[in-house]
């Protein structure tokens, strides 16, 4: 340990406490008058730090292997650098005395969270498991180096069979990396040294690294190259323990004084960082009701609206806002979630990690305001009101995509919106329920693939397949998109249905020769029409491919099955209900979709 005395004075800190615990929607002069001689904040001062800081000192977590925030040591021996900075004036301000805690990897620091109390280190959702983080006071862009002679010549060009990426094993980038990877080799290494030592010797096409650390690698190894541009940025945020998530609010508060106050951007002059790295967006003036503001729109993020925030659309909504880029806004009718989302924040558990994040929250679309990205969440039946609303959200170049089961849904949006400006997304194997108002539980994360409705790879449907990447989603663009909805929607009107009408699991139906029967013949009038529209399928065999899909999900409850356990009526028209109407459209009929939508639509009427 690192020890630092710092200790504000008793006037001083009273008035700093007395603005990160007050009404946060109150000036802090008029918070800070109020005060006076009381001892109030002083009792709730020592409450406060005592659960923040458990030792009587603040225990700051460093990586030292960040070179932009950690500088070195000084002739006494003292760590040095923004990291420590930020850590002392955090001490300072709270009234602590200080400890600095050095670890030589991020992955060590992040696994040691009994060893600190506050952690400055790249915010990841693989790491929210244990940690809580802060939005984030900085951002430093990551790029690769290129070996000499590789034929590589921009990031897009990484991500293809037989591409060996050198990477720091659980660094926040490489983290990142392996979410979003999906043809190159990535190897992890124990430093980045150790990962150039792998581009020299040949063994690595690419080293991935924050910019100001590869420049001086290419620097070292002649005829090696750094990439323009940037595949990521890393949050560099604050991190507290998970059992301690309550002190949340206290350091967002401070950080948000630091950055708009400009100290940080004087740390950055101070250590010789300018252009290395940016200080990160300070959030929105207005509070919400729990003191804690909801973020802007930084740089390479967008302004988002998600309409409809049940299950799924608080997992959207969360993610994308915990990527400390976007301004995220959730729409719904829930009144309770919306209250709740709006004092407390809105909370996201399970299998992205567990985390409480900042979001606008709002039952009118029309308090949001002009939007780059719409996204609709809505059950089938809410699609038409939704797209509706979103005509007025809209910037001149904004676009809607709406992520929903069965089809239909891109038409009933083309009736309002024009659809070039319409994408659609399928997610697979992607599971989400309300563990109360202001609380979603995350139960399980594969693929999301989105593409444009009329066709085709485009700049825009890059960018947003990008902000998606970068909040924690596995995402795939497609030319097709139709294709993956058509093999999806195959999927559903198998088990769908069946399901719901004899009460079973995925697997139980596999099992169950009669059910089977029924869910089988529902896949081969669903598949035929298909064909008959000319959608080129991935597949020939549709037996084999339901199969296959449901031995992955056997344990699996359905939606359609769940909205008539929870005594609510279900997407039935979108799925097996939409094949006997498509079906018409090329002069086929589809009974056994037809006499399954008509049982469930039975069921539902005593609902």
């Amino acid at each position: 340990f690192v020890r630092t005395p710092l200790l504000l004075h008793p006037h001083r800190r009273q008035l700093w406490m007395a603005a990160a615990i007050g009404d946060a929607s109150e000036p802090l002069a008029k918070r800070a008058k109020a005060v006076g001689s009381s001892t109030e904040p002083e009792i709730k001062l020592a409450a406060v730090t005592r659960e923040l800081a458990p030792s009587g000192a603040l225990r700051a977590g460093i990586n030292l292997a960040n070179s932009l925030l950690y500088s070195g040591r000084d002739k006494a021996g003292a760590l040095t650098g923004i990291a420590p900075d930020m850590a002392a004036e955090l001490a300072r301000r709270f009234g602590l005395e200080l400890c600095l805690v050095p670890f030589d990897a991020p992955g060590k620091l992040a696994d040691a969270v009994d060893a600190w109390d506050i952690g400055l280190i790249g915010a990841d959702p693989q790491r929210a498991e244990k940690i809580t983080f802060t939005p984030a006071y900085a951002e430093i862009p990551v790029t690769y180096l290129v070996r000499p002679g590789s034929a590589i010549s921009s990031i897009a060009d990484v991500d293809r069979p037989g591409v060996r990426v050198a990477s720091v094993a659980n660094a926040a980038f490489d983290l990142w990396l392996q979410r979003n990877l999906k043809h190159a080799k990535l190897l992890g290494e124990a430093s980045s040294d150790a990962g150039l030592e792998l581009v020299k010797s040949g063994k690595a096409d690419v080293l991935a690294g924050i910019k100001e650390m590869l420049d001086a690698y290419a620097a070292r190894v002649e005829g090696s190259r750094v990439l323009d541009g940037s595949i990521m940025t890393v949050q560099q945020a604050i991190g507290i323990p998970k059992s301690r998530s309550c002190q949340l609010p206290l350091l967002v508060s401070a950080l948000e004084e630091l950055k708009s106050s400009g100290f940080v951007a004087g740390l950055l002059e101070k250590h010789g960082r300018i252009g290395k790295l940016q200080v990160a967006p300070c959030a929105a003036a207005a509070p919400c009701e729990s003191g804690v503001a909801a973020a802007p729109a930084a740089q390479g993020g967008m302004k988002i609206a998600v309409l409809g925030c049940g299950a799924m659309g608080s997992i959207y909504a969360g993610l994308l806002a915990s990527s400390g880029k976007n301004e995220v806004w959730a729409v719904d009718v829930w009144r309770e979630h919306v209250a709740a989302m709006r004092k407390s924040g809105l909370r996201v558990q399970g299998a992205s990690g567990d985390r409480t994040v900042r979001v606008h929250a709002t039952t009118e679309a029309g308090d949001v305001g002009p939007v780059d990205l719409v996204i609709i969440a809505t059950k089938a039946s809410g699609v038409a009101a939704a797209a509706q609303a979103a005509t007025g959200l809209l910037k001149e170049d904004g676009v809607v995509i709406t992520i929903q089961n069965g089809l239909g849904s891109g038409e009933r949006i083309a009736q309002h919106i024009d659809p070039k400006r319409v994408m659609l997304g399928i997610a697979s194997n992607f599971g989400a329920s309300m563990k109360g108002p202001g609380h979603a539980e995350h139960k399980s994360m594969n693929l999301i693939c989105m593409g444009e409705m009329v066709g085709g790879s485009t700049e825009r449907l890059n960018r947003v397949v990008q902000v998606w990447e970068e909040a924690g989603f596995n995402v795939k663009g497609e030319a097709d998109i139709h294709q993956m909805i058509w093999d999806k929607f195959i999927c559903n009107c198998t088990y769908s249905g069946s399901c719901t009408i004899t009460g079973m699991t995925v697997g139980e139906v596999q099992d169950c020769p009669a059910a089977w029967a029924v869910a089988l013949a529902c896949a081969r009038e669903a598949f035929e029409v298909a064909g008959a529209r000319d959608i080129k399928l991935a597949f020939d065999d549709v037996e084999e491919r339901v199969r296959r899909f449901g031995s992955t999900v056997r344990g699996a409850q359905p939606s359609m099955l769940q909205d008539h356990l929870a005594k609510r009526r279900s997407e039935v028209d979108a799925i097996n209900g939409a094949v006997p109407v498509e079906a018409a459209k090329v002069g086929l009929q589809a009974p056994v979709n037809q006499t399954v939508a008509d049982l469930v639509r039975a069921r539902e009427s005593t609902f």
